[in-house]
């Protein structure tokens, strides 16, 4: 599977400390499968496109996502994984392997990129994890290692 970052991302794609993506739920149905390779690339199909590294898939969790009010009128993520709603603490960890320096960055970015509202209908999808301590190669030479 092709899956396509910006380019604030590729650095802690690169370093591990981006151990997953999310994604939303594919028009044919399918769902990513655990040990299909991931194919990590900056900037897809465009000049600038760059390999970040490959991958093993190693899971896939359903992710539904919405833009709720908590304590004191402040905007937060209300972040579902499975059955399991995150804590703020846990959501702010999730954001931090998601890429992000916490859980009111990705708020931000989920506002401007996918349009949530609060009170709009959950964003579904998949969280998709790889193991980074596990490239994958291709002759003979590891493309999903960290690079300096």
């Amino acid at each position: 599977m092709l899956l396509g970052f910006k380019q604030q991302f590729e650095h802690k794609i690169r370093s591990g400390e981006k151990t997953h993506t999310i994604r939303g739920e594919r028009k044919d149905g399918k769902t990513p499968a655990v040990g299909e390779a991931l194919h990590c690339y900056v900037n897809p199909r465009t000049k600038q496109m760059r390999l970040i590294g490959r991958w093993p898939c190693v899971r896939v969790e359903p992710v539904r996502i919405s833009l709720t009010l908590d304590h004191a009128y402040a905007k937060s993520l209300r972040i579902q994984i499975g059955d399991q709603v995150l804590s703020r603490d846990e959501a702010d960890a999730f954001a931090k392997r998601d890429g992000f320096e916490n859980m009111d960055e990705m708020a931000r970015f989920w506002k401007r990129e996918h349009g949530l509202k609060i009170g709009s209908r959950p964003w579904r999808g998949w969280v998709i994890h790889w193991d980074f301590t596990k490239p994958l190669y291709r002759r003979g030479k590891a493309v999903g290692a960290a690079r300096p």
